[in-house]
This record gives C-alpha cells, structure tokens and sequence, in this order.
C-alpha cells in the first residue's frame, strides 16, 4: 500500500527517457567515428607528404632528355620504385589534381595513393597503362575532365605527358575499358557517382593518349 502511494507520488516514468538516451548514445558515437576520421586522414596525408619528399630526392636533379624507344619497349619491366610501392607523380594541372603512384589497387593501398593495376603495362610503354584511385580523395573532380586536358606522369626514370581523349560513365563489369591498346595509351578509374554518400555503382573512366617522346632524367 506504501509502495503504491509513493509511485502515485514520483507519477508516472519519463517516456522521452530512452529516446534521449539514444541521442546521447548516437551523438557520442558520432563524435568518435569523426575523431577516428581525422585520425587517419591526418596519418594518410602525413604518409603521402613523406613519400613525395622521397620521390622527389629520389629523381637525379639535372635535365630531362629524350630517350628514344625506351619509354615504348614491349618487353615487361617495372619502374625503379620506394619503400611502399610508390614509383611516380600524377598530375593533371588544370583540374588540381597532383597525387602519388604506388603499384597494386586494393583498398588499403589507394588510402595513400592512385594504384597502378598490376595487369597492366607502365606509364609509357606500349599498350594501355590503367591507374585506379578514390574518389573522394586523390582523383577528387576528374569528373571536370575535358577533352585535350594533359596529364603528366613523373616517375623516377622519367616523365611523360598524355592528352585526354575522352570520359564516360561505364558499368562495374565493364573491365574491357583496361584492356590492351594498339597505341601507348593510359586510363584512369574511379567510382561513380561522384558525391554519392556510400557505396558509388558504376565506374568512371577516362582515356588519355601518349603525345610526347618519352623523357629520361640526366644527373648534371
């Protein structure tokens, strides 16, 4: 009878009790995937400034010069690369888009990179050089791309410089778009939509062409 008059006293249990519970829950959580968030882009970006300083003390200071058939030798070979994989620079000037090459292009390594696929030739050989890279990171805006943009690629034997062709939106499954060419050609991969929020369905491309002889870099 006691325990009766004293609930009837308190009244009756706050029904907003879990509800606020549940805000505090989902806010704190939220605050430490954000903070886990700037942890490690702030670990990439750091990885990402000490391999470029590498990359660049790596490349002989001197002159470039040309270096007739190297740069388009059929046979296989692979670039002079650091510790990590990295072996070259892309850039693509008009769009802002500069970020290192590392070779392979699994998910853990395009956190730090554009990832050569390892199926097909490298920057400057004959056939088609296929690079991948993430959307909301390193190839952040190629979606701006135009016809007859340029793309420099720099690696540690030497440069070469390709002019887009075109862009287009293609399916997942559409892996012909990596296939072999006649001519020496690079393409690039990304997902699409590009401010999709989650996982982004389709895949867009861009194929550039090689325009200059390659170049070798020459110690003075």
């Amino acid at each position: 009878m006691v325990n009766d008059r004293e609930n009837e006293h308190r009244g009756p249990a706050n029904p907003h009790a879990p509800l606020r519970w549940l805000e505090r829950s989902l806010f704190t959580l939220g605050l430490l995937l954000m903070g886990l968030w700037f942890k490690n882009e702030g670990e990439a970006r750091a990885s990402h400034s000490a391999e470029t300083t590498q990359l660049e003390a790596a490349r002989p200071s001197g002159k470039a010069i040309d270096a007739p058939g190297s740069g388009l030798s059929k046979e296989p070979w692979c670039p002079a690369t650091l510790e990590g994989g990295v072996f070259g620079r892309i850039q693509i000037p008009r769009l802002g888009i500069s970020a290192l090459i590392a070779e392979g292009a699994e998910p853990k390594q395009l956190e730090r990179a554009v990832g050569h696929i390892s199926t097909t030739v490298f920057p400057g050989q004959a056939g088609n050089c296929a690079l991948a890279g993430d959307r909301d990171s390193f190839l952040h805006g190629l979606g701006g791309v135009r016809r007859s943009d340029v793309i420099r690629i720099d690696t540690l034997q030497g440069s070469y410089t390709y002019v887009v062709e075109w862009g287009k939106v293609v399916r997942p499954r559409r892996v012909d778009v990596i296939d072999t060419t006649e001519a020496p050609s690079l393409t690039l991969v990304t997902c699409y939509p590009f401010h999709a929020v989650g996982p982004a369905p389709k895949r867009f491309v861009v194929r550039a062409r090689l325009v200059e002889p390659p170049t070798a870099w020459i110690a003075r």
